[in-house]
């Protein structure tokens, strides 16, 4: 019993709890706009007000994708990118290693989310791939993670088919 509580809401708290660092150090770099910017220019990011718009696109809407789940896979996939470079820029020249491992792990959470999807209790709940229509898991709102939703997508995108509904 206690599995399947786990099985329902680890992912949405999980999810959660990695969006809040982006979220809330968004809303800092955000209310100390300047200061951020002349940090970012001390450490050598060029074009450092363009880079903290960047930094905040990313930390706002990669956050909000990964928490709510929607498109979680690509929010994760954007922190993780931002997460990198911030290990890069900011902590290896500067000798903070415990700081860039620290990173290291969000990013290996992040990858979980890239590898296994938004999981239960995400708004994207009911996957609309033809194989998934209509199964137990669909029928009963949880997540699909069978990867042929993004992969239908992009095979669609690209002018071609998806090789489920062929």
């Amino acid at each position: 019993m206690i599995h399947s509580k786990i099985q329902h809401y680890g992912p949405l708290v999980g999810r959660v709890l990695l969006a809040l660092l982006f979220l809330v150090s968004a809303f800092g770099m955000l209310t100390n706009f300047g200061a951020t910017a002349s940090y970012f220019g001390s450490i050598g990011i060029p074009m450092a007000t363009i880079a903290v718009l960047v930094a905040l696109t990313v930390k706002i809407g990669g956050g909000l994708m990964v928490a709510l789940g929607v498109h979680a896979r690509v929010g994760a996939m954007a922190l993780i990118g931002f997460t990198l470079a911030t290990i890069f820029f900011a902590h290896l020249g500067a000798g903070q290693m415990i700081p860039a491992l620290k990173n290291l792990a969000i990013v290996g959470g992040l990858l979980l989310i890239v590898v296994n999807g938004a999981g239960s209790m995400s708004l994207r709940d009911k996957c609309p791939c033809p194989r998934c229509k209509g199964s137990k898991m669909s029928a009963a709102g949880g997540v699909c993670n069978c990867g042929y939703c993004e992969a239908c997508l992009a095979a669609k995108k690209d002018g071609g088919t998806c090789e489920v509904e062929a």
